[in-house]
């Protein structure tokens, strides 16, 4: 019978302001979406509160990750316990990277809702919804604990419940289905693997996992947990085979809708997967589970692309593209070299940004031609320049060409795999890179490039007169992301530094243990 001493489990220190940080990117939105609740009839005021809440929590989000690079890692364990008893929020460089980065993308997605969301939309809970959702996805990247994570899983997807019927529309509801019951199957699982591993090993912190499992060798039930891990993430990722609810459903709700879940969701995925197989369980991380990641991985990679240059929606087209992009990373993990997964740090933080306003590029389109058909497109050059100028440039920084931001980390875990002898992974990064060239091509050239026939000049005429309410400052989230993926770009030293740390405190896991123990281990 195992034994648990409680000896100096009870928290006497007190804990300093500054260290209150890691629960801001939490608490911030969850009061400002309680505040919106309370002020339900008055929707006027929904996007000036949310905006001022994002802001402040864009703010803490900063001093966060300021702070963990000053200290390294930090942890506050809840309810005067502490661990593995009480329940630990911890930052590292990874949690405190994409928490920073999420709160970003979800300002830019609040910001483009001022001129998008109707006020009966405000009304059933737009503002409120959103911001529940970044407390689930910032809870999921700052958590020390596996039941926690899955509590947090639970927020955002039903958030994105809500956001995702916003419309009531037949075609929303045939989507919520779809993303619903696979949601469904991947949190039974996530339920099950967490249930087996506490009656294991008797705890879910993940620094406590850490030091138990890591000298354990990967065999009978470890395989088992570790299995239903990798499938339950990979379905929350989109990863192949099982990515086909993605484009089936991320179509179907409000454009803005489709830009906040195509920037945050998968990410938690293939966060949990990072997370998973590193510092939770990092005898799995070094098994030939790994192996089944990286081909799953260079599946989805090739999929993906393949699947975007069949499309001729160009929301379903970006889905596939977000899709391919979810294989580079599971290729990144899979290897899991100190390089790659920088590489795979430095991508999660680029394919947030830029899925985010291909998206929301997108709504743009939609609000000024009605359709997102490119067999219906043409002419937008001539008459939208700038959104012309727009859509280029943001395609040259999905298709990774140089300088931008996604050049960096594709040619960095593309050396990587060639260094690791992966040449499987390399073929797939480069062919995927190459479809995914031709599908935004291919885009631009029928979109953009394509003279208006006769038709098309009668269609635009309509459009605009129904376009009379249409907002401006719907480009200014757009131009925001642009100049963050090119700021990232040109300056890409700076967030390679910081995926570096956070890559070396997932190889090296001892600074995060020591910030949840201390003293007490």
């Amino acid at each position: 019978m195992k034994t648990i001493s409680t000896e100096g489990a009870m928290l006497q220190t007190a804990t300093t302001a500054v260290d209150w940080y890691i629960l801001a990117p939490v608490v911030i939105p969850l009061v400002a979406a309680a505040i919106l609740i309370i002020f339900r009839r008055s929707v006027g005021l929904h996007p000036y509160i949310a905006l001022l809440a994002l802001a402040a929590n864009i703010y803490a989000s900063f001093e966060l990750l300021m702070k963990v690079k000053l200290d390294g890692p930090v942890a506050m364990t809840m309810g005067n316990w502490l661990p593995p008893f009480g329940i630990s929020f911890t930052a590292d460089f990874l949690g405190a990277i994409l928490t920073m980065t999420s709160s970003l993308a979800v300002f830019c997605v609040a910001l483009y809702g001022m001129g998008d969301a109707s006020s009966r939309e405000r009304r059933f809970g737009f503002y409120p919804l959103i911001l529940t959702l970044l407390v689930g996805v910032n809870g999921s990247f700052l958590t020390g604990d596996i039941f926690n994570l899955y509590v947090w899983f639970e927020v955002f997807v039903i958030s994105s419940f809500g956001l995702i019927v916003l419309g009531g529309t037949r075609k929303q509801l045939d989507g919520a289905v779809k993303y619903c019951f696979l949601s469904l199957i991947a949190t039974t699982l996530f339920l099950i693997a967490t249930g087996y591993l506490y009656g294991l090993y008797g705890t879910l912190n993940m620094a406590d996992l850490s030091k138990i499992v890591a000298p354990l060798r990967f065999e009978g039930p470890l395989v088992v947990v570790s299995g239903l891990y990798l499938l339950a993430f990979s379905m929350k990722a989109a990863a192949f085979p099982l990515y086909f609810w993605l484009p089936a459903s991320y179509h179907t709700p409000k454009i803005v809708v489709s830009a906040l879940f195509a920037g945050l969701l998968t990410k938690v995925g293939a966060y949990s997967l990072l997370r998973t197989f590193t510092i939770t369980l990092p005898v799995a991380g070094d098994s030939w589970l790994m192996d089944v990641m990286f081909y799953v991985g260079v599946g989805t990679a090739i999929c993906g692309s393949l699947g975007a240059v069949a499309q001729t929606d160009l929301r379903r087209l970006f889905s596939f593209l977000l899709v391919a992009s979810i294989g580079f990373m599971l290729i990144g993990i899979s290897i899991g070299t100190e390089i790659a997964l920088t590489a795979t740090i430095f991508y999660m933080v680029h394919s947030i940004l830029i899925m985010t306003a291909l998206f929301l590029i997108a709504g743009v389109i939609y609000e000024h031609r009605g359709s997102l058909d490119l067999r219906s497109l043409s002419g937008i050059n001539k008459d939208l320049p700038l959104l012309s100028l727009l859509f280029l440039g943001l395609g040259f920084v999905a298709m990774g060409f140089p300088p931008f931001s996604g050049f960096w980390p594709k040619m960095v875990l593309i050396s990587e795999t060639i260094n690791q002898q992966a040449y499987v992974g390399t073929f797939a990064i480069i062919f995927s890179s190459f479809l995914s060239i031709i599908s935004l091509g291919r885009a631009f050239a029928f979109g953009f490039w394509r003279p208006l026939t006769a038709e098309g000049e009668n269609e635009v005429a309509v459009q605009e007169k129904q376009l009379t309410s249409f907002s401006k400052l719907q480009y200014v989230p757009v131009l925001l992301l642009m100049i963050l993926v090119t700021i990232v770009g040109l300056l890409p030293g700076y967030l390679f530094d910081l995926s570096s740390m956070g890559a070396k405190g997932l190889v090296d896991t001892s600074s995060y243990i020591a910030a949840v123990f201390g003293g007490a281990s």
